[in-house]
């Protein structure tokens, strides 16, 4: 049998394909780590938190005791009343002194939970600060293997939702454990004080109610995960969508992934609607049995009472001693998710604090010479990647590197060269073989001191925000303003930086002013520059330049190289011709060495041949044709300079998780803050959206109005249930004040009552919780849907707005419609039951005594007053401690991000160090803003007992002027009471109707929200497409830089089979022709014809199921190769798909993996390299048979020898159709049928290769400054 001969590339990408091991530690978690390192002040305060807490708990069911005195006086009183005897002094004095108790008793409660709130808050603050900065500088002093296993994403979300689940845990959760297990104790020991026996009795139901507890929160748990994971892979792939809609665009895959996320949104309602039911049998089963111990309890009490077993007012008191009792634990229980969620977020967090790092980065032991040679040596040197150990990168490489001398690493991706860097610089460690500094093994010099004295640069510097003096001077903190500027002439920087507003003052960097990459890179140089390194290392400095600011940045590095030790690694091999010695790599070893000159004699060498294949014809596009570089740097200086999607999409992921920090930084609690709902309604201005009515959002729900309906009709019954308990209730005081033989009968019959509360209340809630929450689920995944479908309808334009990047929108969908399904699923029943139960209890409370129930309304209003002025000061502070953060956020995304430029500058202290400084402020603000949230707790918690001192006074004044009864009293203030509990927990959703209004306005905007490019492709004409593309006169600017022509009266002719070049510098609009083609935009002006038919007048659908278009960075989703072969086409033969895998030099690779075509290719392509997605995607250009085919830099990204494999397939898919072709290195368009020199908009020149060159022109001029 034939062996197959496999691409260097692809046996590198079968090694990927191996997933990357797991990463195995021994630390197992402890709570208590949470308490490391604290001190007396620390344990100080969480002794006074627990004690106060436990006391404050304990306290509560002393409510009980009260209300059996009062409850007996008032008995008492209207038994008297009715017989014409009441004894008022006595009365009097009686109501005074349980209401003197009830006042005292609120005092207490204040004082023992501000304190224990204030003290677990204040320790809850204290620690996650001291926790941020231990994981912060652990973080720091890692080696790359450590990162490799871990993302930057994840290791950033560890510090801002890892804290919050910590917080959640250790913070005011604590006291809410430790309060609900006293207040157990409390009421039940002060049930069997009163009465033993009925006691017992209501105990009988404790492990029931316990028991649904536990059920209801295990099941829920489970069915929330499950909706969670289903809504996350929906999230997902929505994210992955939206980031390559262009390529969704192109090939007309609209339709295909509106299909695919419609599957993936209704697994995600299934679970949704799963997790509703089983919600709704947790509220309904809980509240029947409640309804239930009640007719028991109060039917036995009330036999108990007529036998003289126990007072009247025992009966009721013992009941909600032990139901306050019972219900305060089973509140606490849920919380301890919380304490299971903290611990494993501390195990997570202290797993890397305690991380000991292989190479300690920050050990100051070691050898430090006080003068170095700088020669190196390499000798036998073998290494695997951590996360690849069945691929060998480095096989026995071995090379010397005298002082003074510089040495050229060149060869494919993944032969090695980058990692021989890094194996220097001391991120890895050699498997086999020895590094050696001057003769001595580069692990036995400090490693601070090693990496001081080598300077690196690289292909992507990273440039912090901070002043342009500040960045170079992260090089060396010693240095004087004049050393920075002599650094910077030598870097060929000074030039542009004295054209910044402040100069050398002017802040740089992400969210400031932003540089072109070749100024970034001479910034980099200037600070490698400032080291005074005796090592250079140049990691590809110029491959992602344009030739002009290539030739500027290699001049600075030709002056920083001169007298000292130099490793360059470069794709372009004219930037190292003159190195002393070059050394060429593959496939781990050192293939050929030796000069320039000597390497390019050996005519069937490797070396030989990528230096044909980079001849003079490489030039790239994108080289300027002018020397005019004061208008080029003056565009580059402004805030909005362009950046590539990738970069911008990772400063915003950053930027969102700054945010997430800052807000973990300063707020005291884990529910929504009021400046999170401000930042909605700003976002909400921004969409130019109008916050929705919530008559809105029912209009919407339409299609689930019947669910809705008969849903409102059972909350309807569920709110009548409180103000019918108080009736029930007060009539149980009418029988036991009135006492006789048939007490027992009469407290029978009206426990009936009570069972009957027990089905209505069990079935109205929930039927109306099920429905709801259906209806919610099925309304947001229809909105999810609605707004998805019209995003994939959208033009080109709609995505350069800045307001609809890729994150945004992936966050619309995902926390948007969410906010939008709080107006519609249980939370909706528990806002109208709300609702209801204060009207009728109201009611209920005017009709028994109008003239009482004022007072119990006022005293209420006194409190929401309170609790608002409250919570308006803590929004008013909201910002200004969100922005105190900002600082102390930025410098943790910005250091663990560019953690190797970190190391690589030693400056793990210096980030550490200013992030301490910086989070002193927000941590201050925290505490005292936990002080306040403190104040609203204890109110919240007192002001019952307070509410109830003022109504039975006042009441005692009623009666005393004869102006109502002890049962009147009673009956509207237990109405009263009974309503503000429904009340209140209807009030906690309120926020939640805010948000969903604001969230319906921006989402309803956007299914609105119309393109003006008929993506669907409904209108248009359908012509046969033969391949004649013509431009004449066009015009255009990019709709959000309206002011800036990019194409200037363009003309372009391209018969049907002919091949023709683009090529011009960046922003001459070559790219932007090919986006006109495929009518990402319309032009302003002008003519664009496909076979003399103007395009605006062709079905865009049809246009696109014509063209195909291979880019520079091929969008590849997370299916199979197969699948993303024949993306948007329905119907294809597994032979078309493995002709067009051949054509393109994919089909061997393929078969050569386990599952082939069905081979998942990763997220965004992620399992394949550079050259097998760019095959890929030519062989889902091929199989569309289109009549046109664009190739937008097609090879640009690739090294040498991925770019002859996809030239190759590119030279035969390009066969027998009309070609448009941007070209990155001319060797890949010398042979087309025309070339067109572009320049600022405009065809300046067009011919073929050979007539351009004799006309000497800029063609010819491009050539020419190239072979120099």
């Amino acid at each position: 049998m034939k062996k197959t001969k496999v691409n260097p590339e692809d046996e590198l990408t079968l090694g990927k394909m191996t997933p990357k091991p797991s990463v195995h530690d021994s630390y197992q978690g402890n709570f208590f780590d949470v308490f490391r390192d604290s001190d007396w002040r620390d344990y100080a305060l969480v002794a006074g938190g627990i004690i106060l807490s436990a006391v404050n708990g304990a306290l509560v069911p002393f409510n009980s005791l009260i209300f059996e005195g009062i409850a007996n006086a008032l008995m008492e009183g209207e038994a008297q009343y009715q017989n014409g005897t009441l004894n008022m002094p006595w009365f009097s004095s009686e109501i005074k002194f349980f209401c003197l108790r009830y006042f005292y008793l609120g005092l207490a409660l204040f004082l023992c939970s501000y304190c224990a709130n204030a003290c677990l808050y204040t320790l809850c603050e204290r620690r996650l600060h001291c926790i941020r900065k231990h994981y912060l500088k652990s973080v720091l002093r890692q080696d790359a293997k450590w990162f490799d296993q871990h993302t930057i994403g994840g290791l950033t979300q560890k510090m801002s939702s890892g804290i919050e689940k910590i917080k959640d845990g250790i913070g005011d959760k604590i006291g809410v454990i430790v309060g609900g297990v006293a207040t157990f104790i409390s009421g039940v020991s002060l049930g069997f004080y009163m009465c033993w026996q009925l006691t017992l009795v209501m105990l009988i139901t404790v492990p029931l109610q316990l028991g649904s507890m536990y059920l209801s929160a295990k099941h829920l748990n489970r069915a929330t995960k499950n909706e969670m994971s289903a809504y996350s892979n929906a999230g997902g792939m929505a994210n992955e969508v939206i980031a390559g809609i262009r390529t969704v665009m192109a090939f007309n895959a609209q339709p295909f992934e509106i299909n695919r996320y419609s599957q993936q949104l209704e697994e995600a309602r299934k679970m949704g609607v799963r997790k509703a039911m089983i919600l709704a049998i947790c509220t309904s089963f809980p509240l029947m049995l409640m309804f239930t111990c009640m007719a028991v309890a109060f039917w036995y009490g009330a036999t108990l009472a007529a036998a003289g077993a126990v007072s009247s007012g025992a009966v009721f008191a013992v009941f909600w001693a032990v139901l306050i009792g019972t219900r305060r634990i089973g509140e606490a229980a849920p919380h301890l998710g919380a304490i299971t969620g903290a611990r494993l977020a501390i195990h997570d967090i202290f797993k890397v604090i305690d991380h000991e790092p292989e190479i300690k980065c920050t050990s100051s032991d070691g050898k430090i010479p006080d003068k170095i040679q700088g020669k190196l040596s390499f000798d036998g040197i073998e290494f695997t990647y951590p996360t690849r150990p069945d691929l060998k990168i480095l096989k026995g490489v071995s090379f010397e590197v005298n002082p003074g001398e510089t040495v050229a690493l060149v060869g494919h991706s993944g032969c090695g060269k980058s990692t021989s860097i890094g194996l220097l610089m001391r991120f890895y460690n050699q498997g086999a073989g020895m590094i050696k500094l001057d003769g001595v093994p580069i692990h036995e010099y400090n490693i601070r001191w090693l990496r001081s004295t080598i300077g690196i640069v690289q292909q992507e510097p990273i440039i912090f925000v901070a002043t342009v003096a500040e960045n170079i001077r992260m090089g060396d903190d010693l240095i004087t303003d004049d050393d920075i500027e002599e650094a910077c002439r030598m870097a060929n920087a000074h030039e542009f930086i004295c054209k910044l507003s402040d100069k050398y003052n002017t802040v740089i960097g992400a969210g400031a002013v932003q540089l072109s990459g070749g100024q970034k890179q001479r910034v980099a140089i200037a600070r490698a520059i400032v080291r005074r390194p005796q090592i250079l290392l140049l990691d590809e400095a110029t491959s992602a330049l344009d030739t002009e600011s290539e030739r500027m940045v290699q001049a600075a590095l030709d002056k920083a190289s001169k007298g000292r030790t130099t490793l360059c690694i470069a794709h372009r091999l004219s930037t190292i011709k003159n190195a002393s010695k070059i050394l060429v790599f593959d496939q781990g070893l050192i293939a050929e060495r030796g000069t320039h000159d000597e390497l390019i004699s050996k005519e069937d060498g490797i070396y030989a041949s990528m230096v044909a294949a980079q001849e003079i014809e490489r030039a790239k596009e994108d080289t300027t044709l002018d020397d005019e570089e004061d208008e080029k740097d003056h565009r580059m200086f402004h805030r909005d300079s362009v950046t590539s999607d990738e970069e911008r999409e990772l400063q915003q992921s950053l930027a969102r998780d700054s945010t997430r920090l800052r807000q973990s930084m300063i707020s005291t609690t884990t529910q929504v803050p009021e400046w999170e709902i401000e930042s909605a309604r700003e976002e909400m201005i921004e969409e130019g959206a109008m916050e929705a009515s919530l008559v809105d959002i029912f209009k919407f729900a339409s299609p689930e109005g019947r669910n809705i309906i008969i849903a409102l009709v059972f909350t309807l019954i569920r709110g009548l249930t409180w103000p019918a308990f108080s009736i029930v209730y007060g009539q149980l005081f009418r029988i036991l004040s009135a006492g006789g033989d048939d007490v027992s009968i009469k407290a029978l019959l009206n426990s009936l009552w009570f069972l009957l509360l027990a089905f209505t209340s069990g079935i109205s809630t929930l039927v109306s919780g099920g429905l709801l929450g259906k209806a919610g689920e099925t309304m947001s995944g229809r909105l999810r849907m609605d707004v998805f479908r019209n995003i994939m309808q959208q033009d080109a334009s709609y995505f350069d707005d800045p307001k609809h990047n890729v994150g945004a929108l992936t966050s619309r969908l995902a926390t948007d419609a969410p906010n939008v399904q709080a107006a519609i699923d249980q939370r909706l029943a528990e806002v109208l039951t709300g609702v209801v139960s204060l009207f009728c209890g109201v009611s209920v409370a005017f009709f028994y005594g109008w003239n009482m129930a004022p007072i119990g309304l006022a005293t209420a209003l006194l409190l929401v007053v309170v609790q608002s002025a409250v919570a308006q000061y803590l929004k008013f502070r909201g910002q200004r401690d969100m922005d105190s953060a900002i600082e102390a956020s930025r410098l943790v995304t910005e250091s663990i991000s560019n953690w190797k430029t970190v190391q690589s500058l030693t400056k793990q202290e210096y980030m550490y160090d200013s992030f301490v400084a910086a989070s002193k402020s927000p941590h201050r603000r925290a505490i005292v803003r936990g002080l306040w949230q403190s104040l609203s707790f204890a109110l919240a918690g007192s002001f019952v007992m307070w509410n109830f001192a003022i109504a039975y006074m006042f009441g005692l004044w009623l009666i005393s002027n004869g102006w109502s009864t002890p049962y009147t009293v009673f009956q509207v203030i237990e109405a009263l009471n009974m309503a503000s509990m429904s009340v209140m927990l209807a009030a906690s959703y309120f926020p939640e109707y805010v948000r969903a209004r604001i969230s319906a306005g921006i989402m309803f905007t956007m299914i609105r929200q119309r393109s003006v490019i008929d993506n669907r492709g409904l209108t248009g004409d359908t012509p046969p497409i033969k391949g004649d593309i013509s431009m004449r006169e066009v015009y255009f600017a990019y709709p959000n830089r309206r002011r800036q022509l990019v194409l200037d009266s363009f003309n372009m002719t391209a018969k049907f089979g002919q091949t023709v070049a683009l090529v011009g510098p960046s922003g001459c609009g070559k790219s932007t022709t090919i986006q006109l083609i495929e009518r990402y935009y319309d032009a302003l002006s002008g003519k664009i014809k496909v076979d003399g038919c103007d395009i605006r007048e062709i079905s865009v659908k049809h246009l696109r199921d014509n063209i195909a278009l291979v880019g520079q960075e091929p969008t590849l989703f997370n299916l199979t190769i197969r699948e993303n072969i024949i993306y948007g086409l329905e119907k294809i033969s597994q032979e078309e798909v493995e002709k067009a895998a051949t054509l393109a030099n994919i089909h061997t690779f393929v078969m050569g993996l386990p599952e082939g075509y069905d081979t998942s290719v990763g997220a965004s392509g992620g399992r394949l390299s550079g050259g097998q997605k760019q095959r890929v995607a030519i062989a889902r250009a091929i199989v569309r048979d289109p009549k046109i085919l664009l190739l937008d830099e097609a090879t640009s990204a690739l090294d040498t020898e991925s770019e002859k494999i996809v030239q190759e397939a590119l030279d035969k898919a390009r066969l027998g159709r009309t070609c448009i072709v941007i070209a990155h290195r001319l060797s890949t368009i010398q042979n087309a049928d025309k070339i067109i020199v572009c320049r600022n908009g405009k065809a300046i020149e067009e011919g073929t290769h050979q007539t351009l060159l004799a006309r000497r022109g800029l063609y010819y001029r491009l050539v020419e400054k190239q072979s120099t």
